[in-house]
Order: C-alpha cells, then structure tokens, then sequence
C-alpha cells in the first residue's frame, strides 16, 4: 500500500514548492495535520505513507512521482526514508526536515524480524500498544490515543511490511556529512528509540543544519508538540528554503 494524502483546504499560491511529509511507522497523515494547515501559505503540502519491501523501491516510487524539486520532511520510519531518497537525488531536495531517526543501518535484526511475526500474529494489538508506551511519554494520553489510532487503521500487513523494510535500511552517515541542503533536526528529548545524542550527532557533521531539542516530548514531534513544531518549521522555511 503506497498512498498519497493531499491537504485539504485553500490552495496555497501557485508554484509553490512541494513540501512531502513521510510519517513514521505505521502512521499516516493525522501524524501532520498541523504542520499541513499551518504552513500550506508558504509550500504545497502532502503526506506520503511508502510501505514497499526495501527502503531503495519507496524512494523510488516517491521520486518518480515527485515533481522535479522538493522539500522532503520524515519522522523516524519516514526519517530514515528521507536519507535514502537524499542519497539517491540529491540535486532534487531542496530542504531536509528530520525527526527522531537513525541514520546508521538497524542495529539489532532479530528483534526486527521478532516484531514482524509478532504484527502478523495475534500479537499486534499487544505490538502497538508496546510502541505507544516507548514513543510517547505516559503522561500524554492524547498524542498516544492518536498514534494507536492511526497503528489500527493501518492494520497489521502494512505495519509488518514497513517493519521488515527497516532491514533494507543502509547506513547514510556519509550521505549526511556531503549534505549540502538546508536541514532541520528537530527531536524530541524523551525518545526512548532514538537518543538525542544521535540528534545532536547529525547536527554537528551537517554543515548546513538546524538543531532544536523538544524537553519531555519522545519519538513524535509534531503529533506531540505540533504547534511549536509548525512554528520553528515556518521560520526555517522562511529563512533557509524560500529565500
């Protein structure tokens, strides 16, 4: 299942540079909807939820779909989708917005291959309810009643397909330090998947990056802390994307 989710709403005006959103894993474009809203004045919004079997066939089928230049912006799963498209059409992204994502290869494989059958099994409501509980912090009941909403609605085939693709992933640290795009990193503090020392990492072998830390929120900004997140993305976009 590969869907594209167009904004809805006034068009923003004409010509304006497509700004593709990749959530994370298994999530869809409820994970954006403030970021879709609040800044379709100044770019073309859309959500892409990419679920082919390799990391290399979803950019892949984004670029061959994508109109010549973009902004790519992706939360963990989608993250790590927004490095390998970065890797394979650098000259066509035009800013790069990531959120809680591992640059390097998965380091544990069975685990993944464990969470797989799990998804398959009758385990996948146990599944998801296991990733709400390490992604968001127990104190915000909101955020993490619409991510088990969002993980149901996608069902267990795409969710283990997307599990399984994170085996494909390869390890785009070089594709990160020759990057020479606008680039915001934006990270939630109290991800127990991602540390924000990989955060600051990129931070600092990108030479054109942007680092803002999120205190108490965990691996969803933008579903989190979604007003704040679409402020400090407005701003980048105004100062390092549309000049």
């Amino acid at each position: 299942m590969n869907q594209t989710i167009q904004p809805t709403g006034a068009l923003p005006a004409p010509m304006s540079l497509p700004l593709i959103f990749l959530p994370a894993m298994p999530c869809d474009e409820r994970m954006y909807a403030d970021q879709v809203e609040g800044l379709k004045d100044l770019v073309s919004p859309s959500v892409q939820v990419l679920s082919h079997a390799t990391f290399a066939e979803s950019a892949k089928s984004l670029l061959d779909r994508a109109s010549d230049t973009f902004i790519l912006a992706g939360t963990a799963y989608g993250g790590c989708l927004a490095m390998e498209v970065l890797a394979q059409a650098p000259d066509r992204v035009r800013g790069l917005w990531l959120m809680n994502c591992q640059p390097g290869a998965h380091p544990n494989p069975d685990s993944v291959r464990t969470t797989s059958r799990r998804i398959r099994s009758r385990e996948h409501q146990c599944v998801i309810a296991e990733f709400a509980e390490n992604a968001i912090p127990v104190e915000d009941t909101a955020s993490r009643a619409v991510f088990v909403q969002m993980a149901r609605d996608a069902g267990a085939d795409l969710f283990a397909r997307q599990s399984d693709a994170t085996l494909t992933r390869l390890d785009r640290w070089a594709t990160l330090a020759s990057c020479e795009i606008p680039t915001l990193l934006l990270w939630g503090e109290a991800d127990r998947f991602v540390s924000i020392d990989i955060g600051r990492r990129m931070a600092t072998l990108m030479p054109h990056a942007r680092f803002v830390s999120l205190e108490g929120c965990g691996h969803f900004p933008t579903l989190e802390r979604p007003s704040i997140c679409t402020e400090v993305a407005r701003q980048w976009l105004v100062e390092s994307c549309l000049t």
